[in-house]
């Protein structure tokens, strides 16, 4: 008896060791999620026909032309924009030999309106992409402003101008010129300065020329003395 009971408790005891080897066994062969995952990708990679690699790499480059495409239109966008501002800016520019009205022109022209006056003030710019003279008159107390185009030297506007009534007055005939005065203005930038606006009116009651001058990419301001022709340029 005492013998049959060891013999069960050996086979008792291989049956359990049997299992626990069995278990451990088991726990190697199980596959972690990511392994799993990883195992079913290089599967699909495996699996992909060279008709679909090819077209993924075919999109990859074309993708890759159509960004260097992009960036060589924005490229040709800026310099587009460049040369635009660029024209842009030169139409607000003159040259002495584009001015076709001088302010002899425009006051003889005033004159023939029937507009009498003393001159008070000359400007000359650029109003909205066409130059102008503006002409300041003092008429029986009260100061006048006419506009005047350059191309055609028609009447463009005159208004009133209540807040100089009392400014001072000067003899253009007794100056010297607008051509004078530029000269002497463009020696002292260079004689391919050109204007982006002038005016002749009294600062401190005496009259004086200011040319603002653009002198290849810099803007200069020379001040002339309408009678003795002394000239400098602002800082």
């Amino acid at each position: 008896m005492m013998m049959k009971f060891k013999i069960l408790s050996l086979l008792l005891t291989a049956g359990l060791a049997l299992a626990a080897c069995d278990a451990d066994n088991s726990n190697d062969k199980a596959t972690s999620p990511d392994d799993k995952n990883k195992s079913e990708v290089d599967s699909s990679e495996a699996n992909k026909s060279d008709a679909v690699k090819k077209n993924e790499a075919a999109n990859v480059t074309k993708d890759s032309n159509a960004n260097d495409e992009d960036d060589a239109d924005d490229a040709v966008k800026d310099d587009e924009k460049a040369s635009s501002s660029k024209d842009s800016e030169d139409k607000m520019l003159l040259s002495k030999d584009e001015i076709t009205a001088t302010p002899d022109d425009i006051i003889k022209q005033l004159q023939n309106d029937n507009k009498q006056g003393k001159l008070t003030n000359i400007d000359f710019e650029n109003d909205n992409g066409q130059w102008v003279y503006k002409i300041g008159q003092n008429e029986n107390n009260k100061n006048m402003v006419y506009t005047y185009s350059m191309k055609d030297k028609k009447l463009l506007s005159s208004k009133e101008d209540a807040v100089a009534k009392d400014e001072q007055t000067f003899n253009y005939d007794k100056m010297l010129s607008f051509d004078e005065a530029l000269t002497k203005a463009q020696n002292k930038t260079s004689k391919d300065a050109k204007i982006k606006e002038w005016t002749l009116e009294s600062k401190d009651n005496i009259p004086v020329y200011e040319f603002k001058l653009m002198d290849g990419s810099k803007e200069k301001t020379v001040m002339v003395d309408p009678y003795e022709g002394e000239t400098h340029v602002e800082e």
